[in-house]
């Protein structure tokens, strides 16, 4: 069958003509370098996360052919093995220096593994509508990556309004995964099970290694496995995760794995995962160098919403983000289920860990159990946690965790809602924490104290309300 071209294949349907009319005018874009981020220092503590990087832009030679899998022969009936197909349109897409893979409305079995070598490749759909329907237990169903380790990175990609499930129960390999690439972007993908099919059929959904530039927006997630994991080469492995972005019932929401750059995550829900968020080295032997949470919403873990393992990360923000319900699993209460989890040695850089403007309670353990870090907790109401059977805290600093400042909280009936318990106190600095402040912070109303100060010598505590 010959390539076909935009006006070749112009379909009978609405869905479709409207696709390619788009088309036409350049107005589905896949290609041409996404902007750069500059440099690979990190960002004061402080500063607001950097934005996503632009659109991409219509492919360089002028024009945007569309490869619509229909034409190549597959049916969208959900019984005809349709992989043959759809990787042909992949195939010509590739030999025509990119383009656009289009899936109509439709589900699309596959047996193996859909590969894409190429830069500058769509893949577009009609929505959730258009479905890749996995029908093997063993590896990826969508994978883009490069030939070779030598091999130039895959760039310039846009996959974009399209589902991806699994009609069997996955034993390994992710729903969409990227290995080498760089300028990527992913709109509106759903790899998610429970919505179309048997609960928890995906094994992960999204994998991310050896990657420049990612931005992931609203996007639906969920696996048995791992929701979105990450890890790579550090400089310029930058990921964006935002623009309503969902991620639930998962083990583990989003793995950051070490070597990565940086992620952001912005206008992001995760919730109802085992562990929302996990920080470490295990995937790639090395920290992470930044990580900044701004306007995003982790409500609900079985264990504790982010957990930093030891080596996970240099520096560390969060903005104006809402923490809630940590550690419903066994209800134990402190050191289980936090809100934030910090380990010996989880802080890397000497500078601090920034707390501003967030909303953190119901917790059944701590808030914030931090054992490594510089912290700088302001502005933020941190209360009612410690609702399990020992109680807890509403921040607790252990001995690695000095050089602190805990300034203008409201830290309140930490251990004392529903029911008073064991422990319950709104701030409490261990033995071997020095070189800090804490001062006009209210911490009224907490089970057992308001301030616990075991630190210092070199401290300011001070003007604490109910201390």
């Amino acid at each position: 069958m010959n390539q076909p071209t935009t006006e070749e294949t112009a379909p009978a349907t609405s869905g479709r003509r409207a696709f390619l009319g788009r088309a036409a005018i350049g107005g589905i874009a896949a290609a041409a370098a996404m902007v750069p981020l500059v440099g690979a220092a990190a960002p004061a503590s402080a500063a607001a996360k950097p934005a996503p990087p632009a659109p991409p832009a219509p492919h360089p030679n002028g024009h945007h052919r569309v490869f619509d899998v229909q034409d190549f022969g597959a049916k969208g009936n959900g019984t005809h093995d349709d992989t043959v197909a759809i990787q042909k349109a992949i195939t010509a897409a590739q030999a025509a220096g990119g383009g656009t893979v289009y899936l109509p409305s439709g589900k699309y079995k596959t047996t193996s593994t859909l590969k894409i070598t190429g830069a500058n490749i769509t893949v577009e759909g009609e929505g959730a509508s258009s479905i890749i329907a996995c029908a093997f237990a063993a590896g990826d169903i969508l994978r883009i990556a490069r030939t070779s380790p030598s091999a130039a990175l895959v760039a310039n990609g846009l996959f974009t309004d399209f589902a991806i499930i699994s009609t069997v129960k996955k034993t390994s390999g992710a729903a969409l995964a990227m290995d080498g690439v760089q300028d990527m972007r992913i709109c509106n993908v759903h790899a998610v099970s429970r919505v179309y099919s048997d609960p928890n059929n995906l094994w992960d959904s999204f994998t991310f290694h050896d990657f420049t530039i990612v931005v992931m927006e609203n996007c639906k997630i969920q696996a048995q496995n791992k929701g979105i994991t990450c890890w790579g080469n550090q400089v310029g492995a930058d990921i964006w995760i935002t623009g309503g972005t969902l991620c639930s019932f998962t083990p583990i929401g989003v793995h950051v794995g070490g070597g990565v750059g940086g992620v952001y995550f912005d206008e992001f829900l995760c919730y109802l995962n085992g562990t929302n968020v996990l920080i470490d080295d295990t995937l790639a032997g090395s920290a992470n160098r930044e990580l900044i949470f701004n306007e995003a919403v982790f409500d609900g873990s079985y264990r504790h919403n982010v957990e930093i393992m030891q080596n996970g990360v240099y520096v560390l923000t969060f903005q104006n983000t809402w923490f809630g319900n940590s550690g419903f699993d066994q209800k134990a209460g402190h050191p289980e289920g936090c809100l934030i989890r910090v380990h010996p040695g989880g802080i890397l850089h000497p500078s601090n860990v920034t707390v501003s403007g967030c909303k953190m309670f119901n917790a059944y353990g701590s808030g914030i159990f931090a054992e490594s870090g510089a912290w700088t907790i302001t502005g933020s109401d941190i209360s009612l946690n410690g609702q399990g059977a020992a109680g807890g805290y509403g921040v607790i600093l252990g001995a690695g965790a000095s050089g602190t400042v805990i300034s203008g909280n409201s830290m309140h009936t930490n251990g004392n809602y529903p029911s008073a318990k064991p422990v319950g106190v709104g701030i409490k600095i261990a033995s071997g924490v020095n070189d800090y402040i804490v001062t006009s912070n209210s911490v009224i109303g907490n089970g057992t104290a308001g301030l616990v100060d075991e630190g210092g010598p070199s401290k300011i505590v001070d003007l604490n309300l109910g201390a």
